[in-house]
């Protein structure tokens, strides 16, 4: 009998279910360590440093700054066994920083994380981690099966790479974009045009979340109630009458 539940479908581990999980434990990681009062003037210095760099730049070249950085640490969190611990170290890293920046400026980095959590960047640019962290566990599961459930997964996992391609250009141009309207217009322009992009932004979540549910479509009752009516469309079609007599 095949297992149905949370993680299985068909007896088959559900990629979606995995990468659930590991979004949930990344939006935690991010509110518990960045409430958290933590002074480090060295950091702090150091992102600002960072951070200078990327925003005196015009947009174009902006947009290839963030991507390839992005997309290089996503890249090694594909990898089994490792990408799960780069994740968490990223998650962690990332959270101090925003809870060091918060302490620095006076007030809680709980605030910091919520004023990056109002824009459209944020939500296109953390799930794409959680993607390559799932689909790292996932290739562990793939490799453990082998035969047919192995060959059958790794085009998911090409597909899944395509996709947070996509996902970090399309997150890396409107967080340039939000950048430039936060550096160039004066106050409240600076707040209203940023959070403008949530126009381009939902429309480009919205479609990644079907392109989402059509690389997982086997993972969902609907999809797979349709590809079993063809299945059997078929097969009736292709089998000839049986005349049982008189």
């Amino acid at each position: 009998m095949k297992k149905n539940g949370f993680f299985f479908t068909d007896g088959i581990l559900k990629f979606r279910s995995i990468y659930w999980i590991i979004f949930i434990t990344e939006l935690l990681l991010y509110l518990i360590i960045s409430s958290l009062p933590i002074n480090d003037p060295g950091l702090y210095n150091s992102f600002k440093s960072e951070q200078n760099g990327i925003i005196s730049l015009s947009y174009i070249p902006m947009i290839f700054s963030i991507f390839p950085h992005n997309l290089t640490i996503a890249s090694v969190e594909f990898v089994p066994v490792l990408g799960p611990f780069l994740y968490i170290d990223s998650s962690v890293v990332t959270s101090l920083i925003i809870a060091v920046e918060g302490t620095t400026l006076g007030y809680s980095g709980f605030l910091v994380l919520v004023t990056l959590m109002i824009f459209p960047h944020f939500w296109l640019e953390i799930p794409s981690y959680a993607v390559a962290t799932a689909t790292s566990v996932y290739l562990i599961y793939l490799i453990y099966k082998r035969g047919d459930i192995l060959r059958n997964g790794i085009k998911k996992v090409l597909y899944l790479y395509i996709f947070v391609i996509l996902e970090l250009f399309i997150a890396g141009s409107v967080e340039a974009a939000e950048i430039i309207f936060e550096t160039t217009y004066p106050y409240p322009y600076d707040l209203y045009y940023p959070l403008m992009m949530w126009i381009p932004g939902s429309i480009a979540i919205f479609i990644l979340v079907l392109l989402f549910r059509r690389i997982n479509r086997n993972e969902y009752r609907k999809y797979r109630r349709g590809e079993s009516e063809n299945d059997n469309s078929s097969r009736t079609m292709e089998e000839p009458p049986v005349w049982n007599g008189p």
